[in-house]
């Protein structure tokens, strides 16, 4: 497993006896990790790629978005997960740092696009820097009934993560940009949190498994490009508490047929239970890259990510327990669709899920380029079969 990206380095890692406050409970040795975070700052340089960055086919149709936002990050009044009020501004910020990439390494696959690395250096780039100084999206207002304003941080904080590695291992930018995109993402990633005084009186225990898989991708990505442990093992420690829920039949059940199941509406429960886990894979890649292994790793219940997306493909795939659900996010039709699976592949090349079929038709028919999160992935990973 990771043969494609790097081999795994060796780490014990032990997990916390008590379910209680369990992200303030963490045994894991990092040492290794903090090692190579040490090694790495002095380049400014992730310790290895997250992806391979090469122009193909999947690297179509970028778009380099320049518009102006605030600092101002809220749900408009009366706005809900389902109406057009209940949009985060921010949500949809996040998915221009894939797109800017995608016309980067689309300029390279084509030759007659070749401007287009200059429009993303001399356009975009300080654009971005100055959404940096100006902090965007950093003054949480988050309104009864509204969309979470935290959540959709940890989205812009997904892609902004990958946007940072990918300057950082093409050496792009220039003198001071970095600093800043950096000072801008750390502040995302502290007002991310729910205890955050601007986030409602919310807590941490008071998130949703869809919030804290998100809070685990996105901090696990961002300490491993700034080679923050702290952050890293906040986002780790995100991860754990809902690793270790997994059973050995892979039955993660936190939406599906589970407690929460539901709660917003019941066609919704596959969905929350497919981008709950696809945040878990991408959280357990980067896990991957640094020797914590969770994806086929037993859990002290003998369950796996990888267990879990195996049986999250069966129930995607039997028209009986898919009877009653939203099915657009199986076919890529919505923001928050299978673009994880790219990663998923990078870490089981057997390609035996069902997912897999389902992510290899409909990306070919659909493309990635508007999910909110690893939008683009297919051009960013280089997935060309």
């Amino acid at each position: 497993m990771m043969n494609k990206i790097i081999a795994p380095l060796v780490l014990s890692v032990f997990f916390s006896t008590s379910s209680f406050a369990f992200w303030n409970t963490d045994n894991t040795d990092y040492s290794l990790v903090e090692d190579m975070f040490t090694a790495s700052k002095s380049g400014n340089i992730s310790p290895s790629p997250l992806f391979k960055y090469e122009g193909n086919k999947f690297c179509k149709g970028g778009q380099l978005y320049t518009t102006k936002y605030t600092k101002l990050n809220a749900t408009p009044k009366g706005g809900d997960h389902t109406s057009g009020n209940g949009k985060l501004k921010s949500s949809f910020f996040a998915v221009g740092f894939n797109h800017a990439i995608a016309t980067y390494l689309e300029a390279e696959y084509d030759e007659s696009k070749a401007y287009q690395k200059d429009d993303f250096l001399n356009e975009y780039v300080p654009y971005l820097v100055n959404a940096a100084k100006e902090r965007y999206f950093t003054v949480n207002r988050w309104v009864k009934g509204g969309s979470s304003v935290a959540y959709a941080q940890t989205m812009v904080l997904i892609n902004l993560s990958i946007f940072m590695d990918f300057m950082d291992h093409r050496g792009l930018w220039k003198a001071g940009q970095r600093e800043e995109i950096v000072k801008w993402g750390d502040v995302l990633y502290k007002h991310s949190h729910y205890s955050h005084h601007a986030n409602g009186g919310r807590k941490q225990r008071h998130r949703w498994p869809d919030t804290v898989s998100k809070a685990a991708a996105a901090y696990m990505l961002w300490g491993y490009v700034t080679h923050d442990i702290k952050i890293f093992k906040d986002g780790y420690k995100d991860l754990l508490q809902e690793y270790k829920k997994i059973p050995e039949d892979g039955k993660y059940h936190q939406h599906y047929k589970g407690p929460l199941a539901g709660v917003i509406m019941d066609n919704w429960d596959l969905f929350l239970e497919n981008k709950t886990l696809g945040d878990l894979v991408i959280a357990s890649y980067v896990g991957e890259l640094v020797g914590l292994p969770t994806f086929d790793k037993p859990n002290k219940k003998g369950g796996t990510i990888k267990k879990a997306i195996e049986y999250l493909g069966e129930v995607s795939s039997n028209p009986a327990t898919l009877r009653g659900q939203d099915e657009r996010h199986l076919h890529n039709m919505r923001i928050d669709g299978n673009s994880w699976m790219t990663v998923y592949r990078l870490m089981d090349t057997s390609d035996t899920n069902p997912l897999v079929d389902l992510h290899l038709i409909s990306s070919e028919k659909k493309g990635y380029g508007y999910q909110q999160i690893l939008n683009y992935s297919r051009c960013l990973a280089n997935e060309v079969n």
